[in-house]
């Protein structure tokens, strides 16, 4: 509940300033970790934050989103929900560029992604069987 309310409190942030506080994502790390509820795997952490590190390097994402991506994929999400993790990140942030062009008439400026990010851990935890 700690962490989803977590979660909310990143994206409506993002929404708003476009940044992400590192007190809140290293809040994130200490109450999953302290629930332990890890899913932390070496091998994939090396993995996943080179795919992070390209994806910011393509995109222009802000490092927020960065670190934010980092402690989701190797702390909540963990490799075996990785897929279904990254479909829910591909739906919402298109729904999110597609808000935004209609809003602005363009896609111009910047988009706030801590909600898909966000929005998918929720979407996975909770829709997912596993």
């Amino acid at each position: 509940m700690l962490t989803a309310l977590i979660l909310v409190v990143i994206s409506y942030i993002d929404i708003k300033s476009r940044r992400i506080p590192n007190v809140w994502v290293l809040g994130l790390l200490i109450i999953t970790i302290s629930k332990g509820d890890v899913k932390f795997d070496f091998e994939f952490f090396l993995v996943s934050s080179l795919c992070i590190a390209a994806f910011t390097a393509i995109s222009g994402c802000g490092f927020g989103d960065t670190k934010l991506a980092l402690v989701i994929a190797n702390i909540l999400i963990g490799r075996y929900l990785i897929g279904e993790y990254l479909l829910y990140v591909f739906a919402i942030s298109s729904l999110s560029i597609a808000l935004h062009v209609i809003h602005h008439r363009g896609i111009k400026g910047d988009i706030a992604f801590a909600p898909a990010l966000c929005g998918a851990v929720l979407g996975v935890r909770i829709l997912s069987p596993l």
